[in-house]
Order: structure tokens, then C-alpha cells, then sequence
């Protein structure tokens, strides 16, 4: 790899991060986990009102983490990309042993 490429791989990763870095988008994600969900079950789940939960799955989907199927006159999200939950599982496990203030391997 070139320089340029690397500083394409290192612009992505961090439009990435910038997206996970918002809290309602990493619960969306992780709720996408198992299951399509329509907007109202993510707002009820959530909590959020239905403007919010659309503006949040609108910039998932335009960055390739969601995608959506129309079923009658429903939209059901569902995960593009299921890799994005490794990068989430594995910042979790960093987390914890920050917040518990064990070194890695502590645990």
C-alpha cells in the first residue's frame, strides 16, 4: 500500500467511528441485530420520537451499515454490513475493562 491508500483506509475507519460515536445510531445497530424492525418498533423501543429515529436510520443507510424492504406500507430495517457489530462488541470489551479499571487479560 501507498500513502494514499493508507490515508483512505484511515479516512474511512474514522467516518466510521464518527458514526458509532453517536449513541441512538449504536442502539440501532445493536437492535438490528437479530431482526428486521420497522420505525415505529424503533421508536418504541427507543423510546425516541419518530423524526429522530428517521433522521438516525436515514445516515446508517446512506453510509451502507442498513438497509431497508418494503413490506406493504412498512419499512423494515435490517444490518448491510454484520461486521460492524465486531467493531461494537469489541469496543464494548475495551470499555469494561476501562470502566472496571482491570488491565487486559485482568478480567
Amino acid at each position: 500500500m501507498n500513502e494514499n491508500s493508507d490515508n483512505i483506509w484511515q479516512d474511512e475507519m474514522a467516518r466510521i467511528f464518527k458514526l458509532l460515536s453517536n449513541p441512538t445510531r449504536l442502539n440501532i445497530l445493536v437492535l438490528l441485530e437479530n431482526h428486521p424492525l420497522s420505525v415505529n418498533d424503533i421508536v418504541e423501543k427507543l423510546q425516541l420520537s419518530q423524526p429522530q429515529v428517521s433522521h438516525q436510520l436515514a445516515i446508517l443507510k446512506a453510509h451502507q451499515l442498513i438497509n431497508s424492504e418494503r413490506v406493504g406500507k412498512r419499512n423494515f430495517y435490517q444490518l448491510d454490513d454484520p461486521h460492524i457489530l465486531n467493531v461494537i462488541d469489541s469496543t464494548k470489551n475495551h470499555v469494561k475493562h476501562v470502566i472496571i479499571g482491570k488491565k487486559h487479560g485482568e478480567l
